[in-house]
């Protein structure tokens, strides 16, 4: 489209050399092409298709990224509709029972794949994926022949005193049109050409004037700026960088993952200890009405009652306490999916009946091993000390001195001539050699020791990055043996604790048990219960960390997560 409408300016100006009547209509007509056929939605489905093609080439030397999971285009609107219902709320929320009557039910797999088409965050790093491989775009376009057109009208009306004081009008016409190219070589050269065209019309006496001029330049440097390396760098680091950014959005994808699975838990964790809390408080509510009635009888003391009425009455705070917890975390998880924070959403409580805890199958040295060879970002580190190496070679480039060959041709056409045809006879050759001794080589200098630097500090990013992803193994491995013996330990704290306030309720019917003691049976059984649910939900955390840590969470396009060895590279010796 480019082209035809280069053609069609260029028509409407020799029109309007020929005939002044039509200048209106084939401007006229060249104006409205450009206006209605180089719209804002032509250039963004361009920029589009040419960034799409870019990220499809590279996303296969990514695992776990496709080019359909960089896709930016806006999601439908959000419909919830199709989740099951709460027919009635909770009773141990109290009063905010009624906010959940009908609300809708988000499973575990629901709330993923929510996360992954409406997550603010989620949003963003792909839009920062695709913005790279735009800046790749550009960045290729530099390296091809890039072609322009100009044009330029322009009417003069010069009125002046003749030597005899008569007043003299002249009217003059003029167009002048250029086009041409500019291209970057691979190998530093640079080539240009230009044809330019002017006219020159004075409607007074009917006189014109034309003149043609075609010129060619070609620069080609043969030490500093020369050679396929240096011209070729800035090319070759945007291309870099795109793969950089997709997989470092491969590791946010298996964070993100972890992450929303940690918040899921984290509100179920939460709605589950004001369930606890409710439990605790009704059963502090039965066992002050029960002294109460001992006390009537004179068979307990008001020191024994009061201490069981603040008990209550602190298991009551400690209740109102965890929903306005519950609430909290639940109303954050929400912004977290992109869910509007005023629907009305609960979670799948079966989710957490599902957990278990789920020995690894293979040994910390060989999740060190895959992870070093199957993790993103540290082949990323690797990459960038191989970028650094290419810079410093790219910084001894600066030091050498400049000398250029340039090749200049120019033909024009015949002086006075009224035809604009280039006369190939009139033409002029050019060579030179530029050349540039290094005696101001300072800042060159400067890039080249900095260059060395650079590379050192890659080095020990690289051996760093090494370090961090064993040190987060081994953490991991820490903390699914912590989890693991913290779940047996609360598994036996909650029996104990059943037993020991059984026997206390006991006592208390038989009008033996201490107040004390059955206060701190309740709590500790309350207490023991949320610690059995939160061992269990870090010990799957744990895991799905060290999944994630070793590079082998591999996430769908719907948010779904597996854990995948096979397919991975081989382990390293």
């Amino acid at each position: 489209m480019a082209e035809w409408g280069r053609e069609l300016f260029q028509l409407s100006l020799g029109e309007v050399g020929r005939q002044h009547g039509h200048f209106c209509l084939g401007a006229g007509f060249c104006l409205l092409f450009f206006l209605t056929g180089c719209t804002p939605d032509i250039y963004q489905n361009r920029a589009d298709l040419e960034t799409y093609s870019a990220l499809y080439e590279k996303t296969p030397d990514v695992d776990n990224v496709d080019g359909d999971d960089v896709d930016i285009e806006l999601p439908a609107p959000m419909n919830l509709s199709d989740l099951p219902r709460e027919g009635r709320g909770s009773e141990f929320l109290g009063t905010m029972a009624s906010s959940e009557i009908g609300a809708a039910v988000l499973p575990l797999d629901e709330a993923l794949e929510t996360g992954v088409t409406y997550g603010r965050d989620y949003l963003d790093e792909k839009e920062r994926v695709f913005l790279s491989a735009l800046s790749l775009t550009l960045a290729r376009y530099e390296l091809t022949p890039i072609t322009f057109a100009q044009g330029e009208l322009e009417w003069a009306t010069d009125n002046r005193l003749s030597a005899v004081n008569n007043l003299v009008t002249t009217n003059t016409f003029s167009r002048r049109a250029s086009t041409g190219f500019n291209w970057l070589c691979k190998t530093g050269a640079r080539i240009s050409a230009d044809f330019t065209r002017d006219f020159l019309r004075f409607t007074t006496g009917n006189r014109s004037l034309n003149r043609s001029d075609l010129a060619f330049t070609i620069i080609q440097p043969i030490l500093q700026g020369g050679g396929t390396t240096v011209t070729m760098e800035a090319l070759t680091q945007e291309e870099r960088n795109v793969l950089y950014e997709l997989r470092s959005f491969a590791d946010f994808r298996r964070d993100f993952v972890v992450d929303v699975v940690s918040d899921y838990y984290g509100v179920l964790r939460a709605r589950d200890q004001v369930n606890n809390a409710y439990v605790a408080y009704l059963g502090f509510k039965t066992n002050v009405e029960r002294e109460e009635a001992l006390a009537e009888e004179d068979r307990r003391t008001q020191t024994q009652l009061g201490r069981l009425r603040q008990a209550a009455l602190q298991s009551e705070s400690r209740w109102i306490n965890s929903i306005r917890a519950y609430q909290t975390l639940l109303d954050n998880f929400k912004i977290t999916l992109g869910i509007p924070v005023e629907r009305s959403l609960i979670l799948e409580d079966r989710e957490l009946a599902k957990l278990r805890i789920e020995p690894v199958d293979i040994s910390r040295d060989e999740a060190v091993k895959i992870a070093l060879v199957a993790r993103p970002d540290l082949q990323t580190a690797r990459d960038q000390v191989e970028d650094a190496e290419r810079r410093i070679e790219v910084a001894k480039n600066g030091l050498l001195p400049g000398v250029d060959i340039s090749l200049d041709y120019n033909s024009r056409s015949d002086p006075g001539d009224n035809t604009p045809d280039i006369n190939f006879d009139r033409r002029r050759w050019e060579g030179s050699i530029d050349l540039d001794l290094p005696f101001d080589r300072k800042a060159q200098r400067n890039n080249y020791r900095a260059a060395q630097i650079f590379l050192n500090r890659a080095t020990r990013r690289y051996d760093l990055a090494q370090d961090q992803a064993r040190l987060e193994i081994y953490d991991d491995w820490r903390a699914l043996e912590q989890a693991r013996k913290n779940f047996e330990v609360a598994e036996q704290q909650v029996a104990l604790a059943r037993r020991r306030l059984d026997e206390q309720l006991l006592l208390a019917e038989l009008g033996r048990g201490e107040a004390l003691d059955l206060v701190d049976a309740q709590n500790d059984l309350v207490s023991s219960q949320n610690q059995r649910t939160s061992t269990l939900i870090e010990h799957t955390l744990a895991r799905l960390r060290l999944w994630s840590d070793m590079g082998i969470l591999y996430v769908s396009e719907d948010g779904s997560w597996v854990k995948r060895l096979r397919n991975e590279p081989p382990l390293a010796p």
